[in-house]
């Protein structure tokens, strides 16, 4: 069922919305609707090709042609739970206006799921519109909507690969979660997967996280899996945080809110606290459960 919104908004017909697309150094292709081979290290290049009439878009909304359009791209990300402006341009007052999206966004701010939201917008009411058009700046005429996948087996965060004999972590531990304890700074400068050198076979399953051998995928699952263990037991044990507070974008405290309506959507924080505390052993065997730990080994 689509949206009502109270005022006019062109037809459908104003805008002519070409298919996503991927490049990458040797081809240009169709965005599937899933990427497992992406991993932390891609930069995504996308590309859509757009026409829209801009006469027709404001005609139709009762726009004078004074008016100003925008037709933007707004990205967000649920690993990350950032988001942000991908493109922007302005639509002249014009019958046929061609125009190509194009951006590239780097894989340290994705994860998981990426919706890409395409909008046409009012930027300026301009002067002598109807009274059924829009007059605010920001007012939505059209909007489109896409959903990538991400996830993979791939690695969520920053990775370091180092000899752990330097480090103050056991020397035969395989992996080691950084995370910094302040809930409202970014989590991408909090937050630091560090991979033991001497373990050969975790160092090789990361390098080749974007075309994994089955033996490669049953390290990554483990890793991922032990990843948001770390990351849900963080959540429990801090007292400070509240999955219900309005923590910045892109925050630690964010990322745990994240992290936990993931992975147990169903249970409140008190019910996993208590869980966690009166059965241990049976929480740790949920949280397999809900990352789906080998699930495809």
């Amino acid at each position: 069922m689509s949206r009502a919104y109270p005022y006019r908004c062109p037809s459908v017909d104003v805008v002519a919305a070409g298919p996503w697309l991927r490049l990458t150094a040797d081809s240009v292709d169709e965005l599937p609707p899933d990427l497992p081979e992406w991993d932390y290290g891609t930069v995504l290049h996308l590309r859509r090709p757009m026409r829209v009439d801009g006469m027709r878009a404001r005609s139709t909304c009762g726009l004078p042609p004074d008016s100003e359009l925008m037709l933007t791209v707004v990205w967000s990300a649920t690993n990350s739970s950032l988001r942000g402006r991908a493109w922007q341009a302005p639509i002249i007052a014009a019958a046929e206006v061609e125009l190509e999206i194009d951006f590239a966004l780097s894989g340290d701010e994705l994860g998981g799921r990426l919706d890409l939201e395409t909008c046409l917008t009012l930027r300026s009411p301009g002067s002598h519109g109807s009274l059924a058009a829009p007059t605010r700046p920001g007012s939505v005429l059209w909007r489109d909507a896409r959903t990538v996948m991400l996830q993979g087996d791939a690695v969520l965060f920053p990775l370091s690969i180092v000899d752990f004999e330097y480090l103050p972590y056991p020397t035969g531990a395989a992996w080691h979660l950084e995370l910094g304890h302040d809930l409202e700074s970014q989590a991408l400068g909090s937050i630091l997967l560090l991979a033991n050198k001497r373990r050969e076979a975790v160092t090789a399953a990361l390098e080749a996280a974007s075309d994994p051998t089955d033996a490669d995928r049953r390290v990554l699952s483990a890793i991922r899996s032990d990843v948001i263990r770390s990351l849900v037991e963080r959540a429990l044990v801090d007292d400070e945080f509240d999955p219900e507070a309005d923590y910045p974008t892109g925050s630690v405290g964010a990322l745990l809110a994240s992290v936990l309506r993931s992975t147990f959507p169903d249970r409140s924080l008190d019910a996993l606290r208590r869980d966690r505390r009166h059965e241990p052993i049976l929480f740790t065997t949920r949280i397999q459960n809900a990352t789906g730990l080998l699930a495809d080994a």
